[in-house]
């Protein structure tokens, strides 16, 4: 079967880091895979090693409103027809409207593969503070893909609520990622990362991995980081990654006198490094649909504390077990959990080799390569 995934960019995000992983675990004697893509490159060298045929559709970062749609369709169109595309697999908004179209012009079949909140109630999308107008365009996309596979139980409640496709087009298929064998933190890597960082020997580490943007409700973490403190002096909560509120939260923190124990260090590319240093992760976003960071921070058996009724999370997080669930429009219950985990290592230990164990069973990327591949064989 010969697949021609489409995705905006190569740059690091999730949907792209996601589709890499896939690449690398699909069985290359089942399924010989393309990626098309325009703007950004920084995974491409990693998907050439993976064996991935490249094809760079666009040297600009192009919006669907532009002329360019109608040059990039037809030159989608046209690798469809050269390479013998069975399937297109589409991975982002723009991506699904240009392959999507290219697709049906060709007389391929269509995977449309979910990673954002094109189907999401826009009354609730607004009060978790989206800025994302795609569900704007669903409805003109009713029954276009001949599968679609989502995310979250939400957005399949979604798409059969507003009739958009017959529950036999729908599957629900969770993100998978590369585990390690063993639950253990690799302690050279963490004391790597404490040096580099600046972070004393004994201090509890509180890991965030997020854009700094407003869905991601970081302002939770600086309201209640001064309780958690108190507790603990030697307790840091370290703030990986990069975003329009960067600065703002910078200078809230520096206003607060936090700064020494609230360290915010940029993108890092090493996030699975990073996530070694990290004795609890801290994701309190009012949005998500199936985290990376969530993933890998269990794969490497640390607690987490993250939202609850947010994405997939509540379908595979048993409360104060495998992790800790809390409602992210409210401050309670945050910092009391953060130092429940800091008094008790046990607690703390005991949740992550519960987490690790729920990423071997649920979300090994191999189990989900699999999925797909049985996907692809139904629609070719």
């Amino acid at each position: 079967m010969r697949v021609l995934h489409i995705i905006k960019t190569l740059d690091l995000g999730g949907a792209e880091t996601n589709l890499l992983n896939l690449a690398e675990a699909l069985d290359s004697t089942r399924v010989e895979t393309f990626v098309a893509y325009s703007s950004g490159g920084a995974l491409e060298e990693r998907f050439k090693k993976a064996g991935v045929k490249l094809f760079k559709f666009s040297e600009k970062d192009h919006k669907i409103k532009s002329f360019a749609t109608f040059g990039i369709i037809r030159k989608l169109s046209r690798f469809i027809h050269q390479e013998k595309i069975d399937i297109v697999h589409t991975h982002t908004f723009s991506a699904h409207i240009w392959g999507g179209l290219a697709a049906k012009l060709s007389g391929v079949r269509l995977l449309e593969h979910v990673h954002d909140f094109r189907y999401f109630e826009p009354e609730e999308f607004i009060r978790r503070r989206g800025m994302n107008k795609q569900f704007k365009f669903v409805h003109y996309l009713k029954n276009f893909s001949d599968r679609v596979v989502v995310l979250t139980q939400k957005n399949i409640e979604f798409i059969a609520q507003h009739h958009l496709y017959l529950p036999a087009r729908v599957r629900e298929l969770h993100n998978g990622i590369f585990l390690p064998k063993q639950c253990a933190k690799d302690a050279a890597m963490a004391e790597a990362w404490r040096e580099k960082l600046g972070i004393a020997p004994g201090s509890f580490v509180i890991l965030t991995v997020a854009r700094l943007s407003p869905e991601k409700n970081v302002d939770l973490i600086v309201r209640i980081a001064p309780q958690v403190i108190a507790e603990n002096s030697q307790a840091v909560f370290v703030i990986a990654g990069d975003g329009p509120l960067l600065s703002f939260f910078q200078d809230q923190v520096q206003d607060k006198g936090l700064s020494r124990n609230i360290r915010f260090v940029g993108f890092v590319d090493d996030v699975r490094g990073l996530l070694n240093l990290a004795d609890v992760f801290l994701l309190p976003s009012f949005m998500e649909l199936h985290s990376i960071a969530v993933l890998e921070a269990m794969s490497v058996g640390a607690a987490i504390v993250i939202s609850r009724d947010v994405g997939c999370h509540n379908e595979f997080i048993t409360d104060r077990q495998n992790g800790v669930l809390l409602d992210p429009f409210s401050d309670e219950g945050w910092a009391s959990a953060l130092i429940w985990l800091m008094r008790d290592p046990q607690a703390r230990k005991d949740m992550g080799r519960s987490a690790f164990k729920t990423c071997q069973e649920r979300f090994d990327i191999h189990g989900t390569a699999r999925r797909f591949e049985e996907i692809y064989a139904e629609l070719a």
